[in-house]
């Protein structure tokens, strides 16, 4: 029977991620997988380049985190340092949505 992992919250990583934007990519890469039982999350919103990269992600129903990349100083970089949770329209007005754990306003789509 394979494995399942329900229930597992990445948030503390994506907020650990977040207060290390401008930091050298290695030491936190190696801080991160420290804690991890796979490095997998990592990746979901830190991309190898800025073209790879998305200006946000969805992580769960209505749970959003600003991309990243490495750039190439090696530093951990936003894709769109000036994204606010006014640039995402929520797509249900049932659900509170965050935008790096900041509530994104409900408004009409």
């Amino acid at each position: 029977m394979a494995e399942k992992h329900r229930g597992l919250d990445y948030t503390p990583l994506f907020r650990f991620l977040l207060s290390n934007v401008g930091n050298e990519w290695d030491t936190i890469h190696r801080e991160a997988v420290s804690r991890l039982d796979k490095p997998d999350p990592i990746f979901w919103l830190v991309a190898h380049s800025q073209e790879e990269g998305q200006e946000y992600v969805r992580v769960g129903q209505s749970t959003f985190f600003s991309g990243m990349y490495v750039d190439q100083e090696n530093k951990l970089a936003l894709v769109n340092p000036s994204l606010t949770v006014e640039d995402i329209i929520p797509f249900c007005k049932c659900c509170t949505h965050t935008l790096n754990g900041k509530i994104i306003p409900n408004r009409e789509k």
